[in-house]
């Protein structure tokens, strides 16, 4: 840790990216992270998603700075947050931005056997979320933690514990979230603001995917998928989709949870999860799927030219794995 810390003390233009279609962790790391630096003497620190921020997060102090553009100059210092590859963010070559790997700081709680190469790591696939890391790097520089950034920290571990309820909730994710609630930041404000913020478009289009769910008797997969169609009968977002796959997990008979959201570029989108009592390595199925992720959350991206048929055809490929489904 000591190295990346020099590497930031060292460096005055910064920019700091996360991966395209960012969840609450990646944009309350990138958000938490950036109000840090920006106290110390002589930073520049931009912020970039190659995606719309969704609305769920708008209420995080400084959103409106994440921009979707990248300046053409390059920066002392890029860090890579809650991913370990440039592929993840849209972004194609660290050269464009960056004049070498040297400038390169990756902060990644993704289990991985490799990642961009010549950089400095902060990677513990044993952390619950990327907002922990961040915390525990502000407290190695003995930053202060403010309510903004403690808002944004929060945020990042209460979501990627999926509010406290997975499997990964230890005993430091909830430690950290003492501490930041003792800097202000409210639990049950960012809870109204992520699963209690839904509008009638996104109400909808959860009711289109939920009444298709099936369960798959080969598998123990509950299935279910969204179409370009549901998106704009329903006036929605594709972002309005974001947490409708832990409402599918719920279902009583699957061993794990699969979600197929079509794109605009011909892209389907999957999200897997499941839960540690019931055996399912998701993971395993992300990967082989061309994706990858946590044990119980998982995601991968593939071409399709409908969802429809892309269920068909996913189902098929999975039932091909089922030797590997066991952990």
């Amino acid at each position: 840790m000591q190295q990346a810390i020099n590497l930031i003390k060292s460096s005055d233009n910064i920019l700091i990216l996360t991966h395209k279609n960012p969840d609450g962790d990646a944009v309350g790391s990138v958000l938490g992270l950036a109000h840090a630096l920006s106290c110390l003497d002589n930073k520049n620190v931009e912020c970039f998603s190659k995606s719309e921020i969704p609305e769920v997060f708008k209420f995080l102090p400084g959103v409106s700075k994440i921009k979707n553009q990248i300046d053409p100059k390059h920066y002392d210092l890029v860090v890579l947050l809650d991913c370990a590859f440039f592929s993840r963010t849209g972004v194609d070559d660290i050269r464009e931005i960056a004049s070498s790997h040297n400038n390169l700081l990756i902060i990644d709680h993704h289990p991985k056997n490799k990642t961009e190469q010549d950089c400095i790591l902060i990677i513990d696939d044993k952390a619950s979320s990327a907002a922990i890391l961040i915390y525990n790097l502000l407290k190695e520089m003995r930053i202060k933690i403010t309510k903004n950034i403690s808002d944004c920290l929060l945020t990042g571990i209460f979501t990627d514990t999926g509010g406290f309820q997975h499997s990964n909730t230890d005993p430091q994710s909830l430690e950290t979230a003492a501490e930041l609630m003792r800097k202000g930041s409210r639990i049950d404000k960012i809870a109204k603001n992520i699963f209690n913020g839904k509008n009638v478009p996104a109400i909808k289009l959860w009711g289109k995917a939920l009444s298709r769910i099936q369960t798959d008797k080969n598998t123990k997969m509950a299935i279910s998928y969204i179409s370009k169609n549901d998106i704009e009968e329903c006036g929605a977002k594709e972002e309005d989709a974001s947490g409708l796959i832990s409402i599918i997990n719920t279902v009583s008979d699957a061993k794990f949870s699969l979600l197929l959201t079509e794109s605009e570029n011909k892209k389907i989108k999957g999200s897997l999860r499941s839960e540690d009592y019931k055996g399912i390595d998701v993971s395993e199925i992300a990967r082989s799927l061309g994706g990858g992720g946590h044990k119980l959350a998982s995601g991968f991206e593939m071409e399709g030219e409908d969802v429809e048929n892309s269920v068909r055809r996913i189902r098929e490929m999975i039932l091909k794995n089922t030797t590997t489904l066991s952990s």
